[in-house]
């Protein structure tokens, strides 16, 4: 059976019709002669930098942060037609591949509208992407150019001078211009390169149009608009080919999810523009005259990490209605929350959890609190600024109590969206009104989705009461495939009575009401010694909300008959455990006394919320690095990378699975 969507078109699918705008620079341009002089870009001003020292002994850099400096959609329009006319001179040809390397930042969308005048092809690349996947990426292309932001450029020459050898056709960089001011050093371009910064190519392009040599190509809608590469959780990262076709289809679907006000929204963008939900989210607010405001994960809030003492982060500056987030963000902020009524006594935490479940009783009833919300949770709410309406949750599962709790707390729907890079980020969303939690949502508009049996893993459609299956996403925002690899793309991608559909290798079911529910992945599940299958992401996302867990990797060894976890501990729960002894926090996480106390709340947690004793971790790994996207060990999008997990701990995860 195939689910299909029940919504209505929205103004932004009867405009794209209307005017027939099948392509991405076709809606760019359509919202330039639109809107004209309204702002469409905001980006804070850089002060100054300071050095800071930390209760930790050590020094960090810190912006001092003004205003944010909107520009016009004129401007925007005008500087990317005069960036692509520049390509051209530089000697790009229409319809090339170019890299982009860069942070999220207006001179990214400014670059992109450029390119995409002249049916030139954007390879989009993680910034926090290692040297071989960087390689991988440039050469797998053949690009000749690449653009980059100015923090990401001297990883980018060092990758070129070590591998030149493997990037022959790399002959132009072009660098974006540092926000605070700072210089490139042209002595270190690498030889042999044409380096270029963002404002030159630009006034390369600012002439008289009668007297460009290479006119302006715009671009089909069966044309690549990005070659989009995965960040790599399970390996070498592979090219999803998206063209504007797709993007097109998916932004039409995507703008059903909430009601927007052009006039009063604001966006705060600080999701990677290499993922395509950001993408997507910034394209629809350009094309509805929404107003997006700049950010960086470093800067999101006061109390982000450049954010310099006494200066407001970007979030109190703008107060955006409208944001996206990824679980990992929300999971902090409803650590904080809870560790932060914690520290005032138990009876603020009591009085806390107690007006928690209060506002879920009433809203849960139709009803809401307008005094709690202004007094208990206005000071919640004002961390992210205090006017945001609607949050879409993507890129990983969200848990249901992170879920819950946030939206009662921050006083606003917490929308938990359902999509892949190969769907074009688009295949369902929660509906704002809806109060049940731990599902993925109804099918979006014009995306169909269906359950096909995966007998290995036990689940088929004839399932009672609810049928189950592995998700199958058909629509027109369906990927083109992946890039030189056709075997990938004939096992993933698949037509069937003239649509095009993808395989995505997670379990689903459907509740009563057509709302999808992702109950397993098949890559995920392990099955044990004695016969019993584990998912992975199952155990993870209970036990990663326990108080003593910072972050977690379950890993199970086929040949034995239970699960260990590999952790990196909350280090003042895990000083809590023993609080009299004067070992340090690394000689405690390798106590074995420790460790036990750490399996028991692990254990207690987990049969509370609803896992088997099979599905918990016998025994634990507790290390004190971090995971970060700069080491590799999980994705731009906080998604653990388990494979580069389990190589850097495999002496230490047996050492785990022989102790006594």
């Amino acid at each position: 059976m195939v689910y299909h969507s029940v919504v209505q078109p929205s103004a932004v699918n009867r405009d794209i019709r209307r005017y027939n705008l099948n392509t991405m620079e076709k809606v760019f341009s359509h919202s330039v002669g639109k809107f004209n002089e309204r702002q469409s870009m905001g980006t804070r001003q850089i002060l100054g930098e300071t050095k800071e020292v930390q209760t930790d002994g050590r020094v960090h850099s810190k912006y001092d942060l003004g205003d944010y400096q909107w520009r016009s959609y004129r401007d925007f329009g005008d500087q990317a037609e005069m960036f692509g006319r520049g390509l051209r001179e530089l000697g790009i040809d229409a319809k090339e591949r170019v890299v982009m390397l860069s942070e999220t930042r207006a001179d990214w969308m400014i670059a992109a509208y450029g390119c995409f005048q002249h049916s030139m092809t954007i390879v989009t690349l993680y910034t926090n992407l290692g040297d071989d996947g960087l390689v991988h990426g440039i050469s797998e292309t053949e690009v000749s150019t690449v653009i980059s932001s100015y923090e990401t450029h001297g990883k980018l020459f060092q990758v070129i001078n070590k591998y030149r050898d493997q990037l022959p056709n790399v002959k132009n960089v072009i660098i974006f211009e540092d926000l605070a001011g700072k210089e490139v050093d042209k002595r270190k371009v690498p030889e042999g390169i044409q380096c270029s910064m963002m404002k030159d190519v630009i006034a390369m392009g600012d002439v008289n149009v009668s007297t460009v040599t290479r006119k302006s190509v715009p671009p089909c809608p069966e044309d690549i608009a990005i070659i989009m590469y995965t960040s790599g959780s399970t390996g070498k990262p592979k090219g999803v080919m998206l063209s504007h076709h797709n993007l097109l289809s998916a932004m039409g679907a995507l703008c059903n999810i909430t009601e927007f006000r052009p006039e009063s929204d604001r966006y705060i963008a600080y999701l990677p523009l290499a993922h395509v939900l950001e993408l997507l989210a910034e394209s629809s607010c350009l094309f509805y005259g929404i107003k997006i405001g700049y950010s960086s994960s470093l800067t999101l809030t006061s109390k982000s990490t450049k954010v310099k003492r006494g200066c407001k982060g970007d979030s109190d500056v703008l107060r955006p209605t409208l944001m996206c987030a990824v679980p990992l963000v929300l999971e902090r902020i409803y650590k904080t929350m809870v560790e932060t009524m914690r520290l005032k006594g138990w009876f603020v935490e009591e009085l806390f959890h107690y007006m928690v479940q209060y506002k879920m009783k009433w809203q849960d009833r139709g009803f809401d609190t307008p005094i709690l919300n202004k007094t208990l949770f206005r000071r919640i709410r004002y961390f992210l600024g205090g006017r945001v309406r609607a949050l879409l949750s993507g890129g990983a599962p969200l848990s249901p109590d992170t879920q819950s709790l946030c939206r009662t707390c921050l006083s606003m729907p917490v929308m938990q969206g359902y999509g892949l890079t190969e769907t074009a980020s688009c295949a369902t969303v929660t509906s704002a009104r809806d109060r049940t939690t731990g599902r993925a949502g109804a099918p979006l508009l014009n995306t169909d989705i269906k359950l096909v049996n995966w007998e290995d893993g036990n689940y088929r459609v004839t399932d009672k009461p609810t049928p189950r299956g592995e998700i199958h996403v058909g629509g027109d925002n369906v990927a083109v495939g992946y890039f030189k690899n056709e075997e990938e793309t004939k096992e993933n991608f698949y037509e069937e009575n003239g649509r095009r559909w993808f395989r995505t290798g997670d379990i689903g079911t459907f509740d009563s009401d057509g709302v999808l529910r992702i109950v397993d992945r098949k890559k995920d599940l392990v099955k044990l010694q004695a016969g019993e299958y584990i998912s992975y992401g199952r155990t993870e996302s209970i036990l990663k909300t326990a108080p003593i867990v910072d972050n977690i990797c379950a890993y199970a060894d086929p040949t034995r008959d239970f699960i260990i976890a590999i952790i990196i501990p909350d280090k003042n729960k895990l000083r809590s455990i023993n609080p009299e002894s004067e070992a340090t926090v690394a000689e405690m996480a390798c106590d074995p006394e420790v460790k036990a106390a750490v399996v028991a709340q692990l254990k207690d947690y987990g049969l509370k919320n609803g896992l088997k004793n099979f599905e918990l971790p016998a025994r634990v790994l507790l290390v004190l690095d971090e995971w970060t996207p700069d080491n590799g060990l999980v994705t731009a999008a906080f998604k653990i990378r388990r494979k580069f997990i389990y190589d850097e701990y495999r002496s230490l995860i047996d050492q785990t699975y022989n102790e006594i």
